[in-house]
């Protein structure tokens, strides 16, 4: 789970700091810094997963090329960002295991991790690591890190372990090259730790060092690791799977078929007999939310080809496949497959949920959202699963179902970059929501402000949810 998310320098990111609730609906016009900031969490992803510059490489602009580094820093006229920095405030799973399988604890489950790059030097076009940390926060402090309501027996599961001194450290230092430069120093975790010529780095720490020697990096990898940006392809849902491909659903949607044959599996402790058809009939009675004619979801087996193909069944009693579904049901399926499943963890950045969903519908899918995620009322366990929704969408009618608790706004604003002059992405949070009392600095939207912003379609529909933005209410 990620916390807090501040960025600096990347994209019109210049300096934009969000907190995250177990759901959170950023909404904003196109072009204010939404992809933006959902590119800054893939970022992070990807450098857990490849080396820095093929990291850069897999984030790709609006019209699929691969930008070069230097695109992804802000840039206002003649200003440029000396600087792309990140800082994300975490919490992880502590039990983990490395790719050899060796089990490992980490030494503390809430965290802040910290890297930065520049431009390098001495060779064009490179990416160059200059700072990377990571720090422990206290139990003392989970209440604060977390942010959100909490009840005590979900901080408990959560906050765990005990450190007090930083896990990562950047400081220069002119010890291993013999010239002032950014070393990285790994501290110990029960053993000698490493120090690191951070500009010679090809990868992160918490990319390069995932392993059982550090749990506690291996945690970060991990958690980080878990994050999708559920990019759903029509072509990808409706694919059979073959018998030896994954039982996971990935980020485009594929897998499904083998997904929902392993969740209808019995585990040992269960009666096959009762359990044959239960997963197709709550997915079904899930999706009959948005398709009223659907009664019954199956997985049907050609032995033949091992193959599993997804079918449903509609009140005429005919079995339809997956190539006759619109791509709005299955958009809705995989993400109620999602909800269904434990293995599905991590945070979950869905951009425009609304995309193929008719406007009536559209309260269905924000629940089925809103239900993905961990509930903070009850410890995480195998029932409630420690996962995350974050949503963007500039639809009014999305909006119109956002609790404002659950709302960050985002809009761009004029500022001053040395001489130059940009539009940077300013976030804007809901006055009295647990996020103006966590950080008492953020912006705080201001009567009229979402209704005007988003234009007249929201201004008939969201009163009820925005009541405050047309009543006048400051926050005291």
């Amino acid at each position: 789970m990620i916390t807090r998310l501040r960025v600096q320098g990347f994209k019109n990111l210049a300096d934009l700091t969000v907190r995250f609730g177990p759901f959170t609906c950023i909404a904003g016009l196109n072009a204010a810094g939404k992809s933006n900031l959902f590119d800054a969490i893939r970022f992070l992803h990807l450098l857990t997963q490849k080396p820095i510059m093929e990291a850069v490489g897999a984030l790709r602009d609006v019209k699929g090329r691969v930008p070069s580094p230097g695109e992804l820093f802000t840039r206002f006229g003649a200003f440029v960002a000396p600087e792309m920095r990140f800082e994300a405030d975490l919490v992880v799973d502590p039990n983990v295991e490395d790719e050899f399988g060796v089990k490992a604890t980490a030494a503390i489950s809430t965290l802040r991790y910290e890297v930065a790059f520049r431009m390098s030097h001495l060779e064009s076009g490179i990416l160059e690591l200059v700072h990377e940390a990571l720090l422990p926060v206290p139990r003392g402090q989970a209440a604060t890190h977390l942010g959100f309501s909490t009840s005590p027996q979900f901080r408990a599961s959560v906050a765990t372990g005990r450190r007090t001194t930083s896990l990562i450290s950047t400081k220069e230092s002119d010890e291993l090259s013999g010239e002032p430069s950014p070393v990285i120093t790994v501290h110990q975790e029960g053993h000698g730790g490493r120090k690191l010529p951070a500009p010679k780095s090809t990868r992160t720490v918490a990319g390069g060092l995932a392993s059982s020697d550090f749990p506690t990096i291996l945690a970060v990898n991990r958690e980080m690791a878990n994050w999708k940006s559920m990019l759903l392809e029509p072509t990808a849902m409706r694919s059979p799977s073959l018998y030896h491909d994954p039982s996971d659903l990935d980020a485009r949607g594929a897998n499904l078929p083998n997904t929902i044959y392993r969740l209808e599996k019995p585990s040992a402790a269960e009666n096959a007999e009762h359990t044959a058809g239960r997963v197709g009939a709550e997915l079904a009675n899930r999706l009959a939310r948005l398709v009223e004619d659907v009664v019954d979801v199956r997985v049907r087996e050609d032995e033949k080809f091992e193959t599993r193909t997804l079918q449903v069944k509609g009140r005429d009693g005919v079995f339809r496949p997956a190539h006759a579904l619109s791509d709005g049901t299955l958009r809705f399926l995989v993400l109620s497959v999602l909800e269904a499943d434990p293995h599905a963890k991590g945070v979950m950045c869905v951009e425009e949920p609304e995309n193929g969903i008719h406007p009536s519908r559209i309260p269905a899918i924000v629940d089925l959202l809103r239900d993905i995620a961990v509930d903070p009322d009850f410890a995480v366990d195998a029932d409630n699963p420690l996962r995350q929704v974050i949503i963007n969408t500039h639809s009014p009618s999305v909006v119109k179902q956002i609790l404002q608790d659950d709302l960050v706004y985002i809009e761009r604003e004029q500022r001053q970059f040395d001489t130059s002059v940009g539009h940077a992405a300013v976030a804007f949070v809901v006055p009295r929501s647990w996020r103006s009392l966590a950080d008492k600095d953020a912006p705080r939207l201001v009567p009229g402000q979402v209704l005007e912003s988003l234009g007249e379609g929201l201004a008939r529909q969201g009163q009820s949810v925005f009541s405050w933005a047309t009543s006048g209410v400051v926050e005291p």
